[in-house]
């Protein structure tokens, strides 16, 4: 989310579009870190499931609350700043 927000600003602000792939690099550069970061935190947050044994909708819960969410929120800003990046209003 924060580099392909940088890089939209910057090229939106010099006024060029970039291609498909350097709009879009970006976003899945983000979407792999933020995996990266959840895949650190999937063990203690396993374990601390495991260690406190919250009941079925508490635990979806909690998954959705510190995994999806997060996920979803960068992947969808990432890609409203590619698609601003490449937007053209020239009709």
């Amino acid at each position: 989310m924060i580099l392909s927000r940088t890089l939209a600003r910057a090229r939106i602000a010099n006024g060029q579009r970039p291609s498909w792939i350097a709009a879009w690099g970006p976003v899945l550069a983000d979407g792999l870190a933020i995996v990266g970061v959840l895949a650190v935190l999937w063990g203690p947050i396993m374990g601390w499931i495991a260690t406190w044994q919250p009941s079925l909708g508490v635990t979806i819960a909690i998954l959705f609350v510190l995994i999806y969410l997060p996920l979803q929120t960068v992947l969808i800003l990432s890609s409203i700043w590619a698609v601003k990046s490449r937007w053209s209003d020239e009709v």
